[in-house]
This record gives structure tokens, C-alpha cells and sequence, in this order.
């Protein structure tokens, strides 16, 4: 039981580490592009961009409006996070997490309940706008 907690915790700090090191990619090609002084000038080879941007997204001041539903507000973006992560332990791998027949499936069902959490963004912000389209 405790090596498949472990086992578990591993495999979402190495996706973390992905994401992080996508989001280097992403932003030294821009600074490339762009011929701005970004991450492929600043920092030791840029790996501090990454960490300074998720020190200041930890960081930040938390605004929530006066006239918003804040349960919805506040959980959407968490529920969001939750199932995206869960999503991975379903798709199918060379190593195996979850043991399921129905690993498509399940990933399926997990990707349309996310839906539900950009609904309960925009019906949480409490704008007129936030359901069109």
C-alpha cells in the first residue's frame, strides 16, 4: 500500500516537472522569436524563470469580487486541477498505475466531467457574459 502511495506521488511530481520544463520550452523559443532578454538570457540556462513564475503564482493576492458565488469561484480551478491529474493515471502506459480494462474509457468520462468545471467558473464569476458561446 505505502509503495503504491509512493508510486503514485512520483509519477505526479515527474508530470509536474514536465509541465515545468514544456513552460521553459515554450518561453525560451518565444524569447528566441521575439528577440527580447527572456529565459534564454536570464537566470542559469533559465531553470529560475520556472521556479520564480511559480513562487509568484503561490504568492499572489488572492481577489475575489463582492458580488460572485464564491464556493463555485473558489472550486472550479481546484476541481479543474483535481481531474486533470487523475486524468493521467488512466491513459494508457508501458507501466501500468491503475490497472483497468476500460483506461480509455475512464479518461474519457474524466475529460467530460471537466467541462463542468469551466461551467462552474463562469456561472461562479457571476457575469452576464461567462455562459455565452
Amino acid at each position: 500500500m505505502v509503495l503504491l502511495v509512493i508510486t503514485y506521488l512520483l509519477f505526479i511530481l515527474i508530470l509536474l516537472l514536465m509541465v515545468a520544463f514544456l513552460v521553459l520550452l515554450e518561453r525560451k523559443v518565444l524569447g528566441l522569436v521575439q528577440f527580447r532578454k527572456g529565459p534564454n538570457i536570464i537566470g542559469i540556462y533559465g531553470i529560475v524563470q520556472t521556479i520564480v513564475d511559480g513562487v509568484k503564482l503561490i504568492l499572489k493576492n488572492l481577489m475575489v469580487l463582492m458580488n460572485v458565488r464564491k464556493f463555485f469561484f473558489l472550486l472550479a480551478p481546484i476541481l479543474s486541477f483535481i481531474l486533470s491529474l487523475i486524468n493521467w493515471f488512466f491513459i494508457p502506459t508501458p507501466f501500468i498505475l491503475v490497472n483497468s480494462e476500460f483506461g480509455i474509457l475512464i479518461t474519457l468520462v474524466i475529460s467530460s466531467l471537466l467541462v463542468y468545471s469551466t461551467l462552474w467558473a463562469g456561472w461562479g464569476s457571476n457575469n452576464i457574459y461567462s455562459l455565452i458561446g
